[in-house]
């Protein structure tokens, strides 16, 4: 009877310590590296934004990230003003993104982005299946991305208001019918 019982009790820990742990721990461990991985990669990082970023196990209370209750995935990815001001341009590359499968929205203002690097452009966010919301505003693009939108046909909402684009603005293929002002 008293085998049963150490059994019983042993099983029980177990699925406590398992429960309490995947609650603690948070987001997904690639989810938390690539993340990190996002911070070290940011020029000239603002020292109260992303500096809290890794002090905390849970990656699902840094600072501009949101996670899906359920999946713990990264659902939201708010980089505003991650960049101290005057610290000159940079060349985002997109690919850094890519391991956020259920990212929703990517808001990306103000950081001085003027475009990016080569082969890892905004068309490589087209696997993000979930990416409804990308706000680039406030930034240094020109009209040399919009040919890389046609892609993110997820996308309804698309900001790029305050940035150096010129003339009339043409958003490419079937985009333009998902996107409100």
């Amino acid at each position: 009877m008293e085998e049963k019982w150490v059994r019983g009790a042993i099983v029980m820990f177990v699925l406590v310590t398992g429960w309490c742990c995947s609650y603690c721990c948070g987001c997904l461990e690639e989810e938390r590296i690539a993340l990190l991985n996002l911070k070290h990669s940011v020029p000239s990082p603002t020292s109260n934004f992303l500096a809290s970023w890794g002090r905390r196990g849970d990656c699902c209370e840094w600072v501009g990230i949101e996670c899906n209750i359920t999946t713990k995935r990264v659902i939201k990815l708010s980089l505003n003003d991650s960049r101290v001001r005057n610290s000159g341009s940079w060349n985002l590359n997109s690919s850094l993104f890519l391991p956020f499968e259920e990212l929703k929205s990517l808001f990306l203002i103000g950081n001085y982005i003027v475009g990016f690097i080569k082969n890892e452009g905004l068309e490589r966010l087209s696997s993000l299946s979930n990416l409804e919301v990308l706000d680039l505003s406030y930034n240094q693009l020109n009209n040399s991305i919009l040919s890389s939108l046609a892609s993110l046909s997820s996308l309804k909402v698309l900001n790029l208001a305050s940035n150096q684009m010129e003339g009339s603005l043409h958003i490419p293929g079937s985009l333009s019918r998902n996107i409100t002002n």
